[in-house]
């Protein structure tokens, strides 16, 4: 089998006008790399357009029924196991840029299985860290808030997440450190080593659509005591949404179902 540091897995979704963006990026800034374009049907002309693509980049190409995020990339991980040696999987939205990739603090002792990038949306906000630490009453008071449709405890909830977010994160700019442990990261674009992506595979829950992805990933992660850490060494733009931007789902419903499904089917049942 070929050998490839990286196996980038970019799950599309209709959202062909990222994707050569995205592309490019990878080419121009990631060396010793290749990557796997998962096409989640929507019609045969996208099929089609999304192919042409991959085969602009020299990509492997699947399509797949449209079952969401985590069905998604967990097909394509599958696929970069079957065909490839690595030493990671970097799970990508079409909608991001790489503006900058130095792997250099990757040493041969490097000791964090999950590396969450600085991320800057659209709106200039920083994406990474998601979590700095898991909070079992702010994640009860959201299920609770979500479960009950209380807007009140939900929004207790994502408060004390924020507060306590950007308070670590004040302290960790004062501290000017580059890398560090989190929680959890961000999910529109994150290395996993090959052997976390072996050991917990599928790496995602397939019965989620959409969103809880990454705290199901990140409890998964630190119940099996592999590591996650925030590196600003390699820098990401999200454009944001692309994809969501095209799909007819609710994202308040979407929401709200995830996080319940993850609450009633990790955390309760500890």
């Amino acid at each position: 089998m070929e050998y490839y540091k990286y196996i980038f897995v970019i799950l599309v979704y209709r959202n062909t006008n990222d994707l050569e963006d995205c592309l490019a990026s990878i080419t121009e800034k990631v060396s010793s790399c290749k990557s796997v374009i998962v096409n989640a049907y929507y019609d045969d002309d996208s099929l089609h357009e999304v192919e042409r693509i991959a085969n602009l980049y020299h990509c492997d190409f699947i399509s797949i029924e449209n079952k969401g995020y985590s069905y998604g990339n967990n097909r394509g991980m599958e696929f970069a196991l079957k065909h490839y040696l690595f030493d990671y999987v970097i799970i990508s939205n079409p909608d991001i840029v790489i503006e900058n990739f130095d792997d250099t603090f990757i040493g041969p002792d490097f000791e964090y299985d999950i590396i969450a990038p600085q991320i800057i949306a659209a709106s200039g906000k920083a994406q990474n860290p998601a979590m700095f630490k898991r909070l079992p009453l702010s994640e009860y008071l959201i299920y609770c808030g979500y479960k009950l449709n209380s807007r009140l405890l939900l929004m207790c909830g994502l408060t004390i997440s924020k507060i306590i977010r950007e308070f670590i994160s004040h302290v960790k700019k004062i501290r000017k450190q580059r890398v560090y442990d989190i929680y959890c990261a961000h999910g529109s674009f994150l290395l996993l080593s090959k052997r976390i992506v072996e050991k917990l595979k599928p790496v995602y829950d397939d019965r989620v659509f959409l969103f809880g992805e990454e705290g199901i990933l990140a409890y998964k992660a630190k119940k099996t005591h592999f590591k996650t850490c925030y590196s600003d060494f390699i820098s990401i733009k999200h454009k944001e949404d692309g994809s969501m931007k095209l799909s007819d789902l609710s994202i308040n419903g979407e929401m709200r179902k995830s996080n319940i499904f993850y609450y009633e089917n990790y955390i309760k049942p500890q």
